[in-house]
């Protein structure tokens, strides 16, 4: 048994220091998904993932990666709060915090690029190649058919590349 795997085992039996173990070794890696999906309320949204495990710490299984498990509860809360945002801005009339304004007087980087795609393939993307996930783990975390995660990634890895390259061509 992995390391994760004891501290969640104890983390589901209440164990709050194995929980907090949990935390230090992944809040990173939440976060930093998070906050490219949601530059404005990442942070939140990582709090409101980790209050979810810990709630929830008895329904991991031990089947794949403790890190997958919290990225699909972090892809959840994202999709939740969006969906949330959407309808206060459907009621309002007005701009919500998903759509952060670009500086045209900055370089273009990657995480503006990122910022060009929709969340599905910016989420893959980040799964996939910022965090590390293999394309299983990816398809997992978001509810995604494995052949369609494939197809999602592909899409985004040829957009950024052509935009980071455009991006280039500027200068």
């Amino acid at each position: 048994m992995d390391q994760d795997s004891e501290l969640a085992r104890r983390a589901a039996a209440g164990d709050a220091a194995a929980f907090a173990a949990l935390v230090r070794a992944h809040e990173a890696a939440v976060r930093r998904f998070l906050r490219r999906l949601a530059a404005d309320s990442g942070d939140d949204l990582a709090q409101e993932t980790f209050l979810t495990a810990w709630r929830r710490a008895g329904h991991y299984r031990g089947a794949g990666r403790y890190r997958a498990w919290l990225m699909r509860i972090a892809w959840t809360t994202f999709l939740g709060a969006h969906r949330a945002g959407r309808r206060r801005e459907a009621r309002e009339g007005g701009v919500g915090p998903w759509q952060a304004p670009t500086d045209p007087d900055l370089a273009i980087d990657l995480d503006r690029v990122l910022a060009t795609l929709s969340e599905r393939e910016r989420a893959a993307a980040l799964l996939c190649f910022g965090e590390g996930c293999s394309h299983a783990e990816a398809a997992e975390i978001m509810g995604l058919p494995l052949g369609t995660l494939k197809s999602i990634v592909a899409r985004a890895r040829a957009a950024l590349v052509e935009r980071l390259e455009a991006g280039n061509d500027r200068g």
